[in-house]
């Protein structure tokens, strides 16, 4: 059996699995207690079958989604002009902290 006819048996079997709970009057946790089954994986699987199918990986999909940046100028925010000439450009309260850290580690 190919990995996609094991990934395709599997899916249909928890489908049938959230089918009859579906049916049933009983809690998650009740129907995976009453029938084995692991209630984390029968989780696992109701949101999956829940999940739109263009959200949904499949085997060769990249998992790179976009990402949007914000972009700061340098001009933008506050410039710290230290004694030794030493010039931090760019201090905004989003980079605050790590700011601190670096004048902690000159002094």
């Amino acid at each position: 059996m190919s990995n996609q006819e094991a990934n395709n048996t599997l899916a249909s079997y928890w489908q049938q699995q959230i089918q009859a709970w579906e049916a049933s009057d009983q809690s998650q946790t009740a129907f995976c207690r009453s029938n084995e089954l692991s209630y984390h994986r029968f989780g696992y699987w109701r949101r999956k079958f829940l999940q739109p199918v263009d959200q949904q990986s499949s085997p060769g999909t990249p998992g790179f989604v976009p990402v949007a940046v914000r972009s700061h100028a340098l001009t933008s925010g506050l410039s710290l002009t230290l004694p030794s000439g030493l010039i931090l450009q760019g201090i905004t309260t989003d980079n605050l902290p790590l700011v601190d850290q670096l004048l902690e580690r000159l002094s």
